[in-house]
Order: structure tokens, then sequence, then C-alpha cells
């Protein structure tokens, strides 16, 4: 297949590209990059006014299979994966069973690949159930193909399986993710504040996130083990993050846009699509967020993408399953953000490309002559609504249903093959 798509502004912050341009592709691979292309093509697209970045690299998504198919499928969630624009994705060793073996894993690696929306970059379980109490075979499955290796929220409270998971982990290289939250302190239902109170729910204080983080912190100070913490919510955690960093300690950090693009004020009128974890926090820590974004303290933006069934949402607000379905709204949220507390376009591109890509070992696939064509194309004017017809994700747990968004990804290319296409 031969595609041109033509005079598209071409952002690659990994490869400092900005700028107005032709993009061939043949045979699944970048073939020319030019102001101006004179030549045939099976496929030739106006992409005027448009986006053109690299495929995104998802470094948390819940996938649901194996077990929970009546929530999502690999199908279905990858190809709202590749709707949203990634190209590669991270699934969540939460499944049931928990991806704690070859057998799991190598399950989910060959239903992603039949659907063919998106490459895996498969999180393995740390324990095994994620119980927190035996180590699973982390080298065995890393061979396997495990890109890192997570409990999950399910914390650790034992220090020495903690301490051993991290001891092993560092001896032969590997990667691990973490989901930081005490267990006791967040046993509760939203930010623990006022609303919390006006609502009769139960809070989850920010040093649940916090207490965590500086327990963890000392784990891989002492072992060297190579850390990345995920969803920070708080400013707090910020802090704790940045000060890790400035001390040379082997951390990167992502945020999921939820909490970039939301507050605890949404949960008013118990409203259970807004029922997550980490909670929501106050417009401070949101704000936080994104200066630690600017600054680089957080390394990267994901999905946490939760898809659930129509049920799972439709019960009083503390007896709800947690969780957001992103992916239907992640491009018009995403682009929404472009100026808060200056972040650029620039950087919320390379947070969801480049970034997120290296962290989880993967080749980024940039705009260059010569790449596997790994591509979306973004119109970031579009104007649309969100229904049963426009809806992807089988999740039924949209912040944003019925609503007219801006903004909305046109072309996903994964190898040089459509994935997607509005």
């Amino acid at each position: 297949m031969s595609m041109l798509i033509r005079q598209a502004r071409t952002l690659d912050p990994q490869h400092n590209i900005d700028k107005l341009q032709d993009v061939l592709i043949k045979d699944g691979l970048i073939v020319e990059i030019s102001n101006h292309i004179e030549t045939q093509a099976e496929q030739i697209i106006d992409a005027s006014g448009q986006l053109l970045i690299p495929g995104m690299t998802d470094l948390l998504s819940y996938l649901r299979q194996p077990g929970n198919s009546q929530k999502g499928t690999i199908a279905s969630e990858t190809k709202a994966a590749a709707s949203a624009g990634f190209t590669c994705v991270a699934p969540s060793p939460d499944t049931q069973p928990a991806t704690d073996s070859t057998a799991v894993l190598e399950l989910v690696e060959d239903r992603a690949a039949q659907a063919g929306f998106c490459d895996l970059a498969p999180i393995a379980a740390l324990t095994q159930g994620l119980q927190s109490s035996h180590l699973t075979n982390m080298q065995g499955l890393s061979k396997a193909g495990a890109i890192a290796f997570s409990n999950a929220g399910e914390d650790i409270n034992s220090n020495t399986v903690l301490l051993r998971c991290y001891e092993y982990a560092a001896t032969f290289g590997l990667k691990i993710f973490l989901q930081a939250r005490d267990a006791d302190l967040s046993n509760g239902h939203m930010h623990d504040g006022a609303l919390a109170t006006q609502l009769g729910l139960n809070g989850i204080p920010v040093m649940a996130e916090t207490l965590a983080i500086s327990r963890q912190l000392q784990f891989i100070e002492h072992t060297g083990v190579s850390a990345h913490f995920q969803q920070i919510s708080s400013a707090s955690g910020v802090n704790l993050i940045r000060q890790a960093k400035a001390q040379g300690l082997p951390v990167t950090a992502d945020v999921d846009l939820a909490h970039l693009c939301y507050t605890e004020a949404q949960v008013q009128g118990y409203a259970s699509q807004y029922h997550v974890q980490p909670p929501l926090r106050g417009e401070d820590d949101r704000q936080a967020l994104l200066v630690a974004l600017v600054d680089g303290t957080i390394d990267a933006i994901v999905s946490a993408h939760q898809p659930h069934e129509a049920a799972a949402k439709c019960a009083p607000f503390a007896a709800t399953e947690l969780g957001m379905a992103m992916y239907d709204t992640f491009v018009p949220l995403l682009l929404g953000l472009q100026g808060q507390a200056g972040l650029s376009l620039n950087q919320l591109i390379k947070a969801t490309t480049s970034t997120p890509a290296a962290i989880a070992g993967q080749d980024s696939n940039g705009i260059m002559v010569g790449n596997t064509a790994n591509l979306c194309l973004i119109n970031p004017h579009q104007i649309w609504t969100l229904d049963e017809a426009t809806q992807q994700s089988a999740g039924a747990n949209q912040s944003l249903q019925g609503q007219v968004l801006t903004g909305r990804a046109q072309l996903t290319l994964h190898r040089g093959k459509i994935t997607w296409q509005a």
C-alpha cells in the first residue's frame, strides 16, 4: 500500500520537527518527507490544517481480558486505543487470572496480535495472583515479552516481600511500575476534604499517596531498582518525585489524563463516572500536576482507561466500580490542556509519544525517513458528539457522553496499516 499525506503540520518532539510537510508511505515505511512531493499513491490525503504526530504509547490501560469480557475485550479496547491515536499499549496485569504466568501473558499477546490494532508492551504481575506474598517468575516473564512488573493497585504490606521483589528485579535489570497507594488509607471513595464531608463519603487523604511514595523511594534507593511511578495525583506527591529525581534516583513518573482535566468537584451530585482510584483531588493538586509536566518532574501522560458495563456504575456512589473509559475522549481532552500552566502542544505530544515509548523500552518510531509508519493524524478543529454512533470503546462509563467535543483522530497507522480512519 502507498499513501501520501499532504501538508499536515508534522510534529515530532523527539526530532525537533514542527513544520508543514508531505509524507509518503510505502509498504509500511516512511519513504519520503518533503515540503512538496509529486508522485502517485494509492491513497492521497489532504491534511491541511491537521496535525501529524508519531503513534502514541499508553503506559497504563485495562484491556479486561482474560476475564471481565462483559466490560470489554482486547480486540474492542485496542481498537478504541487506535481510534485515539495509540499504536502501542501497556496493559495492566490486573486481569482474571492475573498476568502472572507465561501462559496468560502469551494469551494476551496472541489476542492483541490477532486483533492487529496496536503493539503490546505487556506489564506482568510482580507477585503471584497480585496477592503480595510470593514473587512471580520475573525473569521467565521478561523473556516472554513483559516490559515491566507491577502489583497494579494492590499494596505489598510485607517489607520482606517488597525487598525481595526489588532485589530480584535489580539483579536482572528489570523495571518496576508502581501505583503508590497505602491500602489502609485508600479505603475510601473520594478525595478527603470538605466536599467528601458534605456528601457523606469516606475520604482518601493525600497521605495515602505520599506515605506510599516515601516508602517505595527508600526501597528504590536501597536496591537501585529502576522504577516508574504511575498516576501521581497530588501536589505533595509531585514534590516527592521532584526530590527523588534531584537526588539522582532511577525513577520516572506519569499522570493520568483525568487528573489533569478534572477535580473532586466533578463528584458533586454523586456522579459515579468520576469514582476513580486514586481519587480526583483539588484544583491546587491539578495545577501542580500541570506544572510538573512543564518542568519534567512528570514524564508521561497515560489514559488509565478502564471500561465498565453500564451496571458497574448504576449503584450508590460508594458501591460503584472504580475507573473511567478514556479512549473516546482522549484526544479532545489532551488538546484542551494546551496553554494551561504554560503547557505547549509540543510538551503534550512528547508526553504521549517518545517519552512513554522510552520508559517502556520501545522504539518510538518518530517521523523520519526509513522508520516504520506508526502515525496519527489529528484534526484539532473537528467538532463532534460522543454518542453510540461515534463511541469505539465497549465501556459505558464515559465522562462526556452526549457532549459536543473539539478535536479527533482522523487516521491511525500501525506498521503502515490503517487501524483507524474517521
